[in-house]
């Protein structure tokens, strides 16, 4: 393995995780030939087939399982070396992977910019992912920190609330149900409901909330971002069920509206997470701690109208 580099090993790493050279040549700002060549270096160097095709993307083999396991060990370990050298130099410098469920792409960045302020020398990347999408990048060493509402509950992770999290069903402003005082959680089952895919942390809260009601909706429309459901119930295709932050710049504008459906908004909460057998950096602490003595604060600033909701009586 003598000609063996980081960059490859990142690279395989980054296929692996995305089963797809193409993802991979994205998320490294490569292109997919280039991808392919490094992997095909890398295979001729190590003298075995880490990768087997299937259909338009690939698939680890066996030999490219146990690599894999090396792989993210190796740059876990390099990683935290650069963590101790920047601790070392009592400085704030060096890279925060800050992972986020889709939701929080809504609020997150704005967060950022006024942490930024304070540590203007740490270069942060983010990715966004789903609920499910983003535990494996977590289990797998692959961010710091993760924002997100439900913590998992099968990795040794340190969990903080630091803000609530609202939830509650939309419509278009013309829809009939907008018009409503008050609504029974029957009166939606005439309704065409928009909802996130299976994974989705929006989709547990949802699921949770129908089977406390013992409510089932009739028809669905499956999708797997919180953008398209927006446009297609401000489109009046339907109603829908989605964090009330991501709806924030819909409501200044009159285009969307929160309906008063009895028992809602249904409260959850913000954390922030990390494995607790990872020492964080010293620039994954001093987010960790601004997200918890000043997210809460920042978020009630962004998102001062939803304070003023006049809520539905309880059922």
């Amino acid at each position: 393995m003598r000609n063996l580099s980081l960059r490859q090993l990142r690279i395989f790493v980054s296929a692996a995780r995305h089963s797809s050279f193409a993802k991979a040549a994205e998320e490294m700002h490569l292109t997919a030939p280039a991808v392919s060549m490094q992997m095909r270096d890398l295979e001729d160097d190590l003298g075995i087939s880490l990768f087997a095709k299937k259909g338009r993307g690939v698939t680890l083999t066996s030999a490219g399982e146990y690599f894999l396991v090396y792989a993210r060990r190796v740059l876990t370990a390099l990683r935290e070396a650069e963590d101790m050298m920047a601790k070392l130099r009592g400085i704030e410098t060096g890279v925060l992977n800050i992972g986020l469920v889709s939701t929080a792409k809504y609020v997150v960045p704005r967060l950022l910019a006024a942490f930024r302020k304070d540590h203007p020398g740490i270069q942060v990347v983010i990715q966004v992912r789903n609920r499910d999408q983003l535990i494996a990048l977590l289990r797998d060493d692959e961010i710091d920190i993760a924002i997100m509402g439900r913590p998992p509950k099968d990795l040794d992770t340190r969990s903080e609330s630091f803000a609530p999290h609202p939830h509650g069903f939309i419509a278009a402003p013309d829809h009939p149900l907008a018009k409503e005082g008050s609504i029974s959680i029957d009166q939606l089952e005439h309704y065409e409901m928009m909802i996130r895919e299976q994974g989705s942390g929006t989709r547990a809260v949802m699921e949770g909330f129908f089977e406390d009601h013992r409510f089932r909706p009739l028809s669905t429309i499956e999708m797997s971002s919180n953008e398209t459901i927006k446009q297609a119930v401000m489109a009046g295709l339907g109603i829908s069920f989605v964090s009330l932050h991501t709806i924030g710049l819909e409501l200044s504008h009159g285009v969307l509206k929160i309906l008063p459906v009895q028992d809602t908004p249904v409260m959850r909460l913000w954390h922030v997470v990390n494995l607790t057998n990872r020492t964080l950096s010293l620039a994954a602490e001093a987010f960790r701690y601004f997200m918890l003595e000043q997210g809460n604060a920042l978020l009630e600033e962004m998102f001062g109208p939803l304070k003023n909701l006049e809520l539905p009586p309880k059922s």
